[in-house]
């Protein structure tokens, strides 16, 4: 585990998405590699919009959905008491080792990103193997931009587009969309680029 190269990588993920990543680095330099290898404890380390949660082993790990689990009961229950375990954040990241997740732990996590996503955050979990390298730096990768409420306005307005429902989409899982942070419903601006035909733009919504 080349923990350095997925912090690095975080940190390129999360200054695109407009963290002040300036905490993140703070705390990092306080810190070993052997601290993200110890069932000890799970690491939370702040941005100024996102705790990012390490939990690197299986044990950790387990904590980790045990803990989702006890707090967020049902559909009713207030999230913010997971929340504040970990920081104040809306916005989480759970990092996990490279272990295959169970279908039945994928759909938990998706459950429960679609309530914080109620609430005005969003609940990601990426394993290491996924952040060992930046999917944006690819040399087929399109550029991806996130529209800003005021732009999907004028988007829509501009294209007389009534719903969101018939345009092409964007899935949540789709790499890309997982880096930028894409949530349902957001709308995603891709530039691309060719030598015969020039410069080309195309809209997706998220779901």
């Amino acid at each position: 585990m080349d923990i350095d190269i997925v912090n690095a990588n975080i940190e390129e993920m999360l200054s695109c998405r407009g963290d002040d990543m300036s905490i993140f680095k703070e705390h990092l330099l306080s810190m070993n590699k052997e601290d993200f290898e110890t069932d000890r404890n799970v690491i939370d380390i702040q941005t100024s919009n996102t705790s990012v949660i390490y939990a690197l082993t299986k044990k950790l790990r387990k904590t980790i959905i045990d803990e989702l689990k006890e707090k967020i009961k049902d559909s009713n229950t207030n999230i913010q008491d997971f929340i504040s375990k970990y920081g104040s954040k809306n916005n989480i990241i759970l990092i996990f080792n490279n272990e295959s997740i169970s279908t039945a732990v994928k759909a938990l996590l998706n459950k429960y990103d679609k309530l914080f996503q109620k609430n005005g955050g969003q609940l990601q979990y990426f394993t290491l193997r996924q952040l060992m390298f930046n999917p944006t730096k690819h040399e087929y990768v399109p550029i991806h931009t996130k529209l800003t409420e005021e732009e999907v306005k004028e988007f829509m307005k501009e294209y007389m587009t009534r719903t969101k429902i018939h345009m092409h989409v964007i899935l949540q899982s789709d790499p890309i969309a997982k880096w930028i942070g894409l949530k349902h419903g957001d709308i995603v601006k891709i530039n691309r680029y060719n030598e015969n035909s020039g410069e080309s733009f195309s809209y997706r919504s998220c779901i």
